[in-house]
């Protein structure tokens, strides 16, 4: 594998607040034994997606997205595809939580692009984005941004491009978000650092990250086989446009979602609190106390703070990937695990739905 560095395109919107950090080559023994935990992934999972595939061509299933084009598009289905009338958009930038950067497709994510779209009316539009470690940074990242710009531009698609009410950001126009899910937590962070994104007319003046790996720079032991997959030789880990931890600049809301027992739920509460000036802290691992049941807790800000233009949602008793069926199948939780992930599923749901009808001004 080539894993020389490319340019980075890092500008004064991705520059990073600490010092560099150089991706450096690891042993060699280890190089090959990071390639072939990545290989082995991949074709372990190749299998279970083709008899998915095969299934769904015959059993279509109902979260199936409505138009497929190099985009998967979710009306909701109270649209009324006749309609004149536009939607608030949200799009959504599929992760794995088997192997970020390696595997997952945007069908990962119809389960919920389906009940987010039914349930708050919102037109939600998910993206793909090449793999590691045939695609390496910043091509995926690059892969976000055309897909989104085409969308964005797309006048077939009912976006609504209006300014929310208070918003004068000319950047900001339209009432359109952006969510990622682990690895595309950290991709849907860096696009919106993008000037190509900034530039369009219309963008997203929201991005959420839900789990998302902010922080290439501190991940080590069992993530270091795919940040060595994603991330050249000679790139600084620190660029914001690798670890959207470090970036400084970037406009709009923010959000960030993590379960208590998510070890990437510290950076993504460190990156929360920075922006809203409650100081650096430190990026403890979270640990979760398992399938405790508790609602969301709003009274103690280490699990919820909505300041300014940034939200906080940390989800007591869940792990990594509890809002996917997928996942909490494959861990093989217990029934009780998986009822209490479930419900608190629909509970930062609601909560975010809420969050982005208030900050786009849609009343309802």
């Amino acid at each position: 594998m080539d894993n020389s560095a490319p340019a980075s395109g890092q500008n004064d919107t991705t520059a990073t607040t600490s010092r560099a950090l150089t991706h450096e080559p690891p042993p060699f023994l280890s190089r090959i034994t990071r390639l072939s935990r990545i290989y082995t992934a991949k074709s372990l999972a190749f299998p279970s997606a083709w008899l998915r595939e095969w299934k769904e061509y015959f059993y279509p299933p109902s979260t199936r997205p409505d138009i497929v084009k190099s985009y998967d598009i979710f009306f909701p289905s109270s649209y009324d595809l006749t309609s004149p009338s536009t939607l608030p958009t949200l799009f959504t930038v599929h992760g794995s939580a088997a192997a970020p950067f390696v595997l997952g497709t945007p069908r990962d994510d119809d389960e919920f692009n389906r009940t987010f779209a039914d349930k708050y009316h919102v037109l939600v539009i998910a993206l793909n984005y090449s793999k590691a470690p045939a695609s390496v940074f910043p091509a995926p990242v690059h892969d976000v941004e055309a897909l989104l710009v085409d969308a964005l531009g797309d006048e077939s698609l009912p976006i609504d491009r209006t300014s929310p009410r208070g918003v004068d950001d000319d950047k900001k126009k339209g009432r359109v978000g952006i969510l990622g899910f682990g690895a595309g937590g950290n991709l849907a962070m860096a696009v919106t650092l993008l000037e190509g994104v900034k530039r369009e007319e219309c963008c997203p003046g929201v991005v959420v990250s839900w789990g998302g790996w902010l922080d290439l720079a501190a991940g080590g032991g069992e993530e270091g086989a795919w940040r060595w997959g994603y991330v050249p030789y000679g790139v600084d880990l620190r660029d914001g446009l690798v670890s959207p931890f470090y970036a400084r600049g970037g406009e709009g809301f923010r959000g960030f979602i993590a379960g208590e027992g998510d070890g990437l739920a510290g950076e993504n509460e460190g990156l929360a609190r920075r922006l809203v000036g409650k100081g650096e802290v430190s990026r403890r691992e979270i640990n979760s106390e398992g399938g405790v049941k508790k609602r969301l807790e709003k009274e103690d800000e280490r699990f919820w703070f909505e300041e300014g233009r940034v939200k906080w949602v940390l989800v007591p008793g869940v792990g990594a990937g509890f809002e996917h069926r997928e996942v909490r199948e494959e861990m093989g939780w217990e029934e009780e695990v998986v009822k209490d992930a479930e419900e608190k599923t629909e509970l930062v749901m609601e909560e975010l739905g809420g969050w982005l009808r208030r900050v786009w001004g849609v009343n309802g």
